[in-house]
């Protein structure tokens, strides 16, 4: 009997030490776990931070557009506003102008063309 309880004794001495065993892995496992979890944080945390940059970076970009976009519309509009001035001031002096009426027939006007003798020498 006192055999038995030896073995008794070396088999509850194991499970004991399993169980210490089990409870040091396991805490290493939750100790792995909880590193494993605050870096996903911080990288969470980091490409987070990233895309919000990103995102003010784009609508930086997207206003200084907008702005410039804006802005060419106007000397847009200011170059087309400049261009029926002297096309009505060009209008306006064609009838009055001695170059366009002296010597020129109304086929020369309308192809373009320059009669010779008001060719440069």
């Amino acid at each position: 009997m006192s055999l038995f309880n030896g073995t008794s004794n070396f088999i509850r001495h194991d499970a004991s030490s399993l169980r210490l065993f089990r409870k040091s892995e396991s805490s290493d496992d939750e100790e792995k776990r909880l590193k494993r979890r605050e870096k996903n944080r911080v990288a969470a945390q980091r490409s987070r931070k990233r895309q919000t940059q990103r995102a003010d970076e784009l609508h930086e970009a997207y206003e200084c557009l907008e702005q410039e976009n804006s802005l060419l519309r106007k000397e847009v509009q200011l170059l087309i506003e400049e261009q029926q001035r002297l096309s009505d001031a060009l209008k306006a002096h064609e009838p009055l102008c001695p170059v366009l009426n002296c010597g020129m027939t109304s086929t020369s006007r309308s192809t373009g063309t320059v009669p010779p003798e008001f060719m440069s020498r």
